[in-house]
């Protein structure tokens, strides 16, 4: 039993990259793209820097990663090796999701006054990470996995939800604690009730999203066990 749902774990997480990777291509296409359109617009470089960085150390992390597996001038690709191409492409694209996520929210704490350059930031990561969880609910991943990992899943989500929550509402409402080149009390309760907003949010749609998988997987099981039959 452990065998197969290893071999099983293996298969999911192949499928996994496959996605993952094709993602990166798309993310990094997207990224491109707002270079060029900050370079037309003329943003200052600030504005321009997330897109470098992220190309670069993609870049960087790939040629590095097909070295070190002897896979960087093999022309003739097996499943093995596309198999390892998939995952160094599915890890770069976490690396550059991640680089984008944390640097937008930067940026919006440094310069609140120009978030039409840093918004554009958020079309080019909630693409991707829309169609991964379209796909990973779709094929039934997403899921507790009974009732003891549910209840420890969501204790989970809601101590990270909460992190989350009170970073968000301090990058977002810091600006409120300073009125008139004073400091405004009320700025807290800004701060308190911008991430309590987004992480109320976030908990129940991911919640939501979880949900959906399950429903998705037991129709899975159902369908298969039909065929058996």
């Amino acid at each position: 039993m452990k065998i197969f749902k290893k071999s099983n774990d293996e298969r999911i997480q192949k499928e996994s990259n496959v996605i993952t990777a094709k993602m990166f291509y798309l993310f990094t296409f997207l990224l491109a793209a707002l270079l060029v359109g900050k370079l037309i617009m003329k943003a200052a470089p600030q504005f321009m820097v997330l897109e470098i960085i992220c190309l670069a150390v993609s870049t960087i992390f790939i040629l590095a990663s097909k070295a070190k597996k002897g896979i960087l001038l093999v022309r003739d690709k097996d499943d093995a090796i596309k198999d390892m191409n998939n995952e160094i492409l599915a890890k770069a694209f976490s690396i550059d999701f991640f680089v984008i996520i944390f640097g937008e929210l930067i940026l919006i704490f440094m310069y609140p006054e120009d978030l039409i350059y840093v918004s554009f930031y958020f079309w080019a990561w909630i693409i991707p990470a829309l169609v991964v969880s379209v796909y990973t609910i779709k094929k039934g991943w997403l899921l507790w996995g009974g009732k003891k990992q549910e209840q420890k899943g969501k204790k989970t989500l809601a101590k990270s939800t909460a992190v989350g929550a009170l970073f968000f509402g301090i990058i977002m409402g810091w600006p409120m604690l300073i009125k008139d080149g004073t400091f405004n009390p009320m700025g807290i309760l800004w701060i308190l009730g911008i991430g309590a907003m987004w992480g109320i949010l976030f908990y129940f749609m991911f919640a939501g999203l979880i949900k959906l998988g399950e429903k998705r997987a037991d129709k899975i099981v159902e369908e298969a066990e039909s065929h058996e039959e």
